[in-house]
């Protein structure tokens, strides 16, 4: 008990401070969590990472969008996928992930739910797809992931189609102690290879890039599962002003048109 506590500690130092890795050393870290679904099915912030981003999608009421496709990057157990083909059952979904195992699970769930896919295993940029290939495009707390996080932006950029809708989330930078003592404690799985990213970044990257901002929020002060804390993380997200929710809520959500 005491090694495995200081091997998870030795662990999260090392990601701290280590901000360049492969593609592939980050998939083989996902390839051993083999446990993901089961701590994430039970995790009311994981479930509200696809319920917010629906409602900041309704909110700005995009004319008419029904896309035809959607891209699916770091899909993971295809969580994603199966949730907006709910909302868009017609479209043709891709999944792409760095990890051969999650891709592996991804297609699995898909197929037990009838969901029509095309599977990519992503180890090297650019991207396998053509560009202005995909209506949509949803990143779900992937780009904090990725090492060379400017190219993997710049990609999801390139394959998105001229006003197409990207969904882009990240945590916010603050919790990064909260992440790191979790993972040491073993209350929830580790991050990783990962650079939390401050939201002034990301808004620069985003300008750069000449997106337009449809919406945004940043959600979830109290991430725990029992009825009490979840009524009370509502009332917080209603009565906090903004500025403060951006420096200290959990998570960055944004609505992207190209």
């Amino acid at each position: 008990m005491t090694s495995s506590f200081f091997k998870r500690i030795k662990d999260e130092i090392f990601y701290l401070k280590n901000k360049s890795w492969t593609l592939s050393e980050m998939g083989k870290f996902w390839d051993n969590l083999e446990e993901y679904d089961d701590i994430n099915s039970k995790i009311y912030p994981y479930q509200m990472r696809f319920i917010n981003s629906e409602k900041l999608i309704d909110e700005v009421k995009i004319d008419d969008f029904k896309p035809n496709n959607c891209l699916d990057l770091q899909t993971r157990t295809g969580n994603g996928s199966i949730f907006w083909s709910k909302k868009f059952p017609d479209a043709e979904y891709y999944i792409a992930d760095f990890s051969e195992k999650f891709l592996m699970k991804s297609k699995k769930n898909l197929k037990e739910r009838h969901i029509t896919c095309k599977d990519y295993f992503i180890d090297a940029f650019p991207l396998p797809f053509d560009d202005n290939q995909f209506d949509f495009v949803i990143s779900y707390e992937t780009i904090e992931h990725i090492s060379d996080y400017k190219n993997f932006f710049s990609e999801l950029i390139r394959v998105t189609k001229k006003n197409g809708i990207i969904i882009l989330t990240c945590p916010n930078i603050s919790w990064e102690i909260v992440h790191f003592i979790a993972a040491v404690f073993n209350i929830n799985h580790s991050e990783g290879p990962h650079t939390f990213l401050k939201k002034k970044l990301i808004d620069e990257i985003i300008n750069v890039h000449n997106l337009s901002v449809l919406n945004y929020n940043t959600t979830i002060f109290l991430p725990f599962n029992n009825s009490i804390s979840i009524k009370l993380d509502k009332i917080f997200d209603k009565i906090t002003p903004r500025v403060i929710k951006e420096k200290l809520f959990l998570r960055h959500s944004y609505i992207l048109k190209k």
